[in-house]
């Protein structure tokens, strides 16, 4: 008896503390996602030299030490996420493996001294400390954010108040690309693209028509003044699938059993199956113009910016720190270029193989958790965003995927009522949702 009272005792002494812990959460999440925004914008630098002027009263020893204590609030993250291991997480395995992730994030830190951002660690601090928490929360909180970034990014840099960077594309195409406010034009594409999935998926790909021309409307604008073309093309997959997600339940259309059991098989190896072909594509590219793709100046870039990570930086077990420069946040062309464009090579050669197995089993887990919540929608958004990370390096940076974080978080906010994707799910639900028949009662068993 004594040990029922205590234990009592103990859980609400853990309710009890369980809400200002969700609120710290909620803010440093949020927090953390704006801080990436901002340092995909051009308002960072603007924000960042008001923010050394006010601190300039102080000794510069102190001044450097503000700042990076103010930038670095978001990493405050932690408590929560320790909190979420120690007292939320009730089944052991699950415990045993949030910490073992707690445990690599740390050790990267640690070993990427020189990088401050250290976006491994931040990464995994977020998934760990969204264990638990409600996805759909999680996800309002991010889709607010980044929509109200972007509209002041795009204003700001129309009025003039910071720069609107512009690129003329390379190649027989002389188009101008925007990047409205963000560093850099396919940075913006990728921003509004993955809002639009967050849409999507709290949603669960059911959507009306004037959210889908509205959507259109944001794809003719990036095809004509931005230029993303991964984007566009996959928020155009994502959109088949909300029609067809959204038409299959009310016609009732079925396919062969076999054929559903390889698109599922199809989707939870998506990402395996993206990261090997980049590998298999990066080493043998042939600088040859009669290839096809050497005939797209994007793809070729890409696939020879591969080849040559592979070939300098073998295989590493926590990565290799190398030179970088790009085209972001300027207009001018660097002397040197050399940007990783493509998620699954730089993530292995960045952060190494460990990260790279981490990283690439947490995506192919996400995968399969929706498919055991039967949200087969989500299923095919994250088979989209497989394709999408073979061309962009936004892998693990949460303002941009922030589907990450479905790893552990709580998902039945999202599952009630869920039939998408894969039709023959639909039927067998409205079946079995359909009123039986009463049993014809035995009239003697009625007599009293």
């Amino acid at each position: 008896m004594r040990y029922e009272a205590l234990k009592t005792e103990l859980d609400q002494k853990l309710i009890s503390y369980r809400k200002p812990m969700e609120r710290m959460f909620y803010f440093f999440f949020a927090l953390g996602f704006l801080y990436e925004y901002l340092t995909s914008s051009m308002l960072y630098n603007p924000l960042q030299n008001a923010l050394l002027s006010a601190l300039s009263i102080f000794p510069i020893r102190a001044v450097e030490m503000l700042f990076y204590g103010i930038i670095n609030l978001r990493y405050l993250i932690i408590f929560p996420a320790i909190y979420t291991i120690s007292c939320e997480i009730k089944n052991m395995r699950d415990r045993i493996i949030l910490s073992l992730l707690l445990f690599s994030g740390w050790f990267y830190a640690l070993y990427w001294r020189s990088d401050p951002e250290c976006p491994v660690f931040y990464a995994l601090l977020v998934i760990i400390a969204c264990a638990e928490r409600d996805i759909k929360k999680i996800f309002k909180i991010s889709l607010i954010i980044g929509a109200v970034m972007i509209v002041i990014s795009f204003i700001l840099s129309q009025t003039g108040i910071i720069d609107d960077l512009v690129w003329q594309r390379p190649g027989e195409d002389l188009r101008m690309r925007h990047a409205f406010g963000m560093i850099y034009c396919t940075d913006l594409a990728s921003h509004v693209m993955f809002l639009i999935f967050l849409y999507m998926f709290i949603k669960r790909g059911k959507l009306k028509f004037t959210e889908y021309l509205l959507i259109l409307t944001l794809v003719l604008v990036n095809v004509l003044f931005v230029d993303g073309q991964i984007a566009a093309i996959c928020t155009l997959l994502a959109m088949a699938g909300c029609v067809y997600n959204s038409v299959s339940c009310g016609k009732r259309i079925t396919l062969p059993p076999k054929i559903l059991k390889i698109l599922k098989l199809l989707m939870i190896s998506s990402f395996a199956a993206c990261a090997a072909l980049q590998f298999i594509w990066a080493i043998l590219y042939k600088d040859d113009p009669n290839i096809w793709y050497n005939r797209y100046y994007s793809l070729e870039n890409r696939i020879r910016t591969n080849y040559r990570l592979l070939k300098s930086f073998p295989f590493s077990w926590f990565g290799t720190d190398f030179l970088q420069v790009g085209l972001g946040g300027t207009e001018e062309t660097p002397t040197y270029y050399f940007w990783v464009d493509c998620s699954y090579t730089r993530l292995y050669a960045m952060y190494g193989i460990v990260a790279f197995v981490i990283f690439m089993g947490l995506l192919t887990w996400i995968v399969i958790r929706l498919m055991k919540k039967k949200n087969y929608f989500g299923m095919f958004l994250m088979a989209v965003i497989a394709l999408d990370l073979m061309v962009e390096h936004h892998i693990i940076e949460i303002a941009y995927n922030t589907f990450l974080v479905i790893a552990f978080a709580n998902l039945d906010s999202l599952s009630a009522g869920d039939r998408d994707l894969l039709p023959y799910s639909c039927l067998k639900e409205n079946i079995s949702e359909q009123k039986q028949p009463e049993p014809i009662s035995d009239p003697a068993s009625d007599q009293n």
